[in-house]
């Protein structure tokens, strides 16, 4: 096991894996099992919300400020904020696992030890980060397709796997941007303080350029903006804004590949 870099990876995640996955399915039924009761009290929420000045309702909720629709309910709730933070974190904590925590740990001497180039080792253990994100954003599809057939949501089927598709791309953009980090660094707090800080100021940056109108262009600086905002189960898979989000990925990606291969490796 441990002279595959990628099955050592797995296995030293499957755990974590495991109560993430659990606890994002739990977390996601539960939130759409409470909206029967929202719609019924939709009236009585509709007043506050059209009391909210129009341009904090467009930056928390999007297009849409029907709160008895299942869209814009799972939007508010989840989509916006809640499931971007909640996949961000996975994907950063395991992005430092890989070379800077190897690193940190004594292990990634080992690994070095063993036929195999620093390009493939660093291949491998960036697939143990797309492979644990790619399986919690199905956990979290799939919960959410249960719940939709259970309760009743009418989601439309096309807008939620493509909404899953950018949420997925959102997650590994700031993830491997961290994963880079520990790449040149081989520093797993620094990775994590560097992962948490791009999804904080991604995410508030987003939000502060739409309440100040003179500050609307520094939207488009924000990963959040092209994941879809306030509203990605609206507006679902968005063709140009994933290319974006891609390209921070490959470059992240590149970044980590040539610093990795040219700085000293501590053991």
């Amino acid at each position: 096991m441990l002279r595959d870099p990628f099955l050592k990876g797995l296995r030293d995640q499957r755990r974590s894996l495991a109560i993430w996955a659990a606890s994002v399915s739990c977390y996601v039924v539960m939130m759409c099992s409470l909206f029967p009761s929202i719609r019924e009290s939709a009236g009585d929420l509709q007043g506050y919300i059209d009391s909210m000045p129009e341009a904090f309702r467009k930056a928390f909720m999007g297009a849409s400020t029907d709160f008895g629709d299942a869209v814009t309910y799972l939007n508010g709730e989840l989509f916006s904020f809640m499931t971007p933070l909640l996949l961000i974190a996975f994907g950063i904590a395991v992005a430092a696992a890989q070379i800077a925590g190897e690193e940190e740990s004594g292990t990634l001497g080992l690994l070095l030890a063993y036929p195999v180039s620093r390009a493939r080792l660093l291949a491998q253990k960036y697939a143990v980060l797309v492979t644990g994100t790619v399986v919690l954003c199905a956990a979290h599809l799939a919960a959410m397709s249960v719940a939709d057939v259970m309760i009743g949501l009418g989601l439309p089927a096309g807008d939620l796997v493509g909404a899953h598709v950018m949420l997925l791309l959102l997650a590994l953009a700031v993830a491997t941007v961290a994963f880079a980090v520990g790449a040149a660094t081989g520093k797993r707090g620094l990775t994590i303080a560097i992962g948490a800080a791009l999804g904080v100021v991604a995410y508030l940056l987003n939000i502060v350029a739409q309440l100040v109108q003179s500050l609307l262009w520094l939207q488009k600086l924000s990963l959040f903006y092209y994941y879809g905002g306030a509203e990605p189960l609206r507006l679902g898979l968005q063709p140009a804004n994933a290319v974006v989000l891609l390209l921070v990925t490959a470059v992240a990606g590149g970044v980590a590949w040539f610093a990795f291969a040219r700085r000293d490796v501590h053991v």
